[in-house]
């Protein structure tokens, strides 16, 4: 991040936690920050885009503390694990978040986009919790892997409420991240209730990594074939058999296939695949915005 841009984002998070985001005026930031309202311009087109910058920042510090705390350990270290997942906990208090969220919750005015952008953010971090807790207690975990997320990370946040709420605000965090994680391990005697397909939409930034996003598209409409034909729609075995058939070859034709992807999801639309149809309509987005 450049000088000037963190010089604006600094005085806008300042101000976003003394007054609240709702009462912080542009104005506000312009003055904060001693820079004119063109300068803002440059770099952000609202202070809602301003927030969700200060917001990337402090996940990408999060993102990076927990690789560096796993540097040299084996991914099932359970106590490296709960630092990662204490290291959330330290850094936003750091940048003192909990006062900032507490003015977005009593806001009317918060935008949709906002909103969008913290659901994410949130689905994300179970995404992320869901992934760890496979590696650290095992594959068998895998069908469970949401539901103990879900638990976990709820208990983590109720349980750190409630000692506050009481004045116990000496116990470390991962004391209570310790708690959480031994709940988790009587789970799993009944079937899971969150489904692994509810979160294709939000852990596709590990895929990404993995593979290129076009192969990451061709495999994931491979392994669904099978099903799709079982479904015994003829438009929708067509849209199966054509993008496939563009993605095998050298230049696509990615106009068409838009409009293919769009039919294509519909007619997934109330079946057991709906999940993995938005998935792919997520890959093909990519898939353009690298052209």
């Amino acid at each position: 991040m450049n000088k000037k841009k963190k010089q604006i984002v600094e005085a806008a998070q300042t101000l976003f936690i003394k007054k609240g985001f709702p009462a912080t005026s542009i104005q506000d930031i312009l003055e904060a920050a001693n820079i004119s309202k063109g300068t803002f311009y440059n770099y952000f087109s609202s202070k809602t885009e301003c927030l969700m910058a200060i917001l990337t920042f402090i996940k990408e510090e999060v993102i990076y503390n927990r690789q560096q705390l796993s540097l040299g350990k084996t991914s099932s270290d359970r106590h490296v694990f709960v630092q990662q997942i204490a290291a959330r906990f330290h850094i936003d208090k750091k940048h003192n978040l909990m006062a900032l969220f507490a003015s977005l919750a009593s806001s009317d005015t918060a935008h949709q986009e906002l909103k969008d952008f913290l659901n994410q953010q949130y689905l994300e971090e179970i995404t992320w919790m869901a992934e760890r807790i496979c590696e650290v207690f095992g594959e068998e975990r895998r069908q469970h892997a949401y539901d103990n997320a879900a638990v976990c990370f709820g208990a983590i946040h109720l349980t750190s409420k409630i000692l506050m709420d009481i004045g116990k605000t000496e116990i470390p965090i991962e004391d209570t991240i310790y708690f959480s994680l031994r709940q988790i391990e009587q789970m799993n005697a009944h079937p899971p209730f969150l489904k692994a397909d509810y979160f294709l939409p939000y852990h596709h930034e590990k895929n990404y990594k993995e593979k290129d996003v076009k192969t990451l598209l061709h495999q994931t409409l491979t392994d669904i074939d099978s099903s799709v034909k079982k479904l015994q729609n003829e438009k929708l075995s067509y849209y199966q058999a054509f993008l496939l058939e563009q993605l095998e070859s050298n230049e696509p034709n990615l106009f068409l296939m838009e409009s293919v992807i769009a039919s294509y999801q519909n007619a997934l639309h109330g079946t057991k695949l709906e999940d993995k149809g938005k998935y792919i309509q997520i890959l093909f987005t990519q898939l353009i915005a690298e052209v």
